[in-house]
């Protein structure tokens, strides 16, 4: 069964959804799809696929997604990984992905062609949500540095970091297992400067580590978003 997401209130799609709906699932009058709307699933049943496709709503679905609360920075790297990146924490159940620029971040990206990236980065999590199941899109925020990530609204600010004198995550998490909001950062590849890493953890950051082995910039994300999901049961 496809998964969509509503604009409004009203469970209207997205046109290029209307388009998925006829022209690549081909599907008939009777089919059910499921759609949703401010976190609430509605199984719908397809009632016309001609000029125009509608449906009626048949029933709502509970929704399993725990309190927590997962917020994602990640510095900008590579297309092709930037892309994985943002699929697989959407696919694990991240609220919010935050780009960031930092010292040793090799992709730059121009001003007048964020709006772009920005709307393309969101319809990847937005399709990602759809497979998934989820019942929520994470929200992409607008590319920031380090500074726009000191903020006390986190109940928990985990740094992953290489260096020695980290903690581990698990312990860091088994000790604050009542968190409500995450706040999870990762640098690019090589790890942060460490004048950044000075920086975040006098503003409440806490360093950790997600073991001996060294990740790629696109795989320590999700490493670390599965332990938090384990840890916390999602």
């Amino acid at each position: 069964m496809q998964q969509y997401f509503a604009k409004n209130k009203n469970l209207e799609l997205e046109d290029s959804d209307y388009n998925h709906i006829k022209k690549v699932m081909r599907m008939k009058k009777g089919d059910t799809i499921k759609v949703v709307y401010d976190k609430v699933i509605y199984k719908c049943k397809l009632t016309s696929v001609l000029d125009k496709v509608t449906f009626d709503v048949m029933e709502k679905e509970k929704t399993n997604d725990e309190e927590v609360n997962v917020t994602i920075a990640f510095a900008l790297i590579k297309e092709q990984k930037l892309n994985y990146l943002l699929q697989k924490t959407t696919e694990l159940g991240a609220n919010c992905l935050i780009p960031i620029v930092t010292k040793r971040s090799v992709v730059k990206i121009d001003k007048n062609k964020e709006g772009a990236k920005l709307q393309r980065w969101q319809k990847i999590c937005k399709e990602a949500s759809e497979q998934s199941f989820s019942s929520y899109v994470p929200i992409v925020n607008s590319i920031c540095d380090l500074n726009g990530l000191v903020d006390d609204k986190y109940d928990l600010k985990l740094l992953c970091s290489l260096n020695k004198n980290t903690k581990n995550i698990k312990k860091v998490l088994q000790k604050n297992n009542k968190c409500v909001k995450i706040l999870l950062v990762v640098g690019p590849e090589g790890g942060f400067d460490p004048r950044e890493e000075e920086f975040l953890i006098k503003n409440g950051f806490v360093s950790v580590s997600l073991g001996d082995k060294v990740l790629r910039a696109e795989t320590a994300p999700v490493v670390a978003l599965s332990m938090i999901n384990y840890e916390f049961m999602r």
